[in-house]
């Protein structure tokens, strides 16, 4: 399936990072998502597609009711509940922390998860 819902730049805040400053005050976290999802009978309708606007707030909710270390573990469970909840088959996700290091540098993790 190559259809794709993709999501850019959805900025949330929350607690990410093993360091005392990380842990002291939330950061922001930038999420790209793409959803795979057919497109072939939609007939316009949708209930016959994944809401992108759901999809939306779910991760900007999510994304803000967080604590961990680890942005791997951020994006490997935003990953699976983003299939539990909508019933998704498969997903992509790339989650930024851009105010970990100096101005205009970054760090981010890619992941792809597909339900078999």
């Amino acid at each position: 399936m190559s259809d794709q819902i993709i999501l850019k730049g959805i900025i949330s805040e929350c607690i990410i990072g093993i360091n005392d400053y990380e842990r002291k005050n939330k950061q922001k976290v930038i999420a790209d998502i793409t959803i795979f999802h057919d497109f072939l009978n939609l007939d316009d309708d949708i209930e016959k597609t994944i809401n992108y606007s759901d999809i939306y707030k779910f991760t900007k909710k999510f994304i803000s009711g967080t604590s961990y270390n680890l942005i791997e573990t951020l994006g490997n469970n935003l990953a699976k509940k983003i299939i539990e909840e909508f019933n998704i088959k498969k997903i992509k996700i790339e989650l930024f922390k851009p105010t970990v290091y100096e101005k205009d540098e970054t760090v981010s993790i890619k992941l792809e998860r597909e339900l078999k």
